[in-house]
């Protein structure tokens, strides 16, 4: 089936242009999770059709697959990912699988962003990628999701998207915007990374 735009309304949490490096093979970097490092040209490529998310890279014109249990990180033309175990927001294509699933590092700090990417069914011959942004406190391993309720394909039970809030406790007003999601995703990252330097929104 081939990739197609969805409705306006839903563009803005599908696949920018700007990140489509991560799904087509580029020079990128490696770490497998049995400490082994390399480079080679890299892709990712989404669950679909029965088949998990996996890595495909590229090397001296010999490919070979990583499964997201084989590998800890990678980057792909400047796009960095980790993996993560048990996550619970799994979504679209990718739900029926118990592999780790791969985050693009947005923004580390005080509090870290990152974008979950997923395949999700628009229709009849009808998929796009989509993204969910997730957020969590440094030194935890508990995420939330942020405007889940405007995410394609994903399943609003999963993430009451108010949540999010409590990570910015030291700036009430960037909470109430969080708790409605009144940031565009265009502007998350910054507002994050202005977080973490310390810059609080006027009262």
């Amino acid at each position: 089936m081939k990739l197609f735009k969805v409705l306006p309304a839903l563009t803005a949490f599908l696949l920018p242009g700007m990140a489509m490096a991560q799904f087509n093979l580029a020079l990128g970097t490696y770490e497998l999770a049995n400490g082994s490092k390399g480079e080679a040209e890299l892709k990712l490529v989404l669950a679909q059709e029965g088949k998990p998310t996996v890595v495909m890279g590229v090397k001296n014109g010999n490919k070979r697959t990583f499964r997201t249990s084989e590998i800890n990180a990678f980057t792909i033309d400047n796009h960095s990912f980790i993996t993560i175990k048990d996550f619970r927001f799994r979504s679209g294509s990718d739900a029926d699988f118990k592999d780790p699933v791969l985050l693009e590092i947005l923004e580390t700090g005080p509090v870290e962003l990152y974008y979950y990417y997923y395949l999700v069914e628009m229709g009849p011959n009808f998929k796009a990628h989509a993204k969910l942004p997730v957020l969590r406190k440094t030194g935890t391993n508990v995420f939330f999701a942020y405007s889940p309720t405007r995410t394609p394909g994903f399943d609003q039970k999963l993430a009451p998207g108010t949540f999010v809030a409590a990570l910015f406790p030291a700036d009430p007003v960037l909470q109430r915007k969080f708790a409605i999601n009144g940031i565009p995703h265009a502007q998350l990252r910054a507002a994050v990374h202005a977080y973490n330097e310390g810059v609080r929104l006027p009262r």
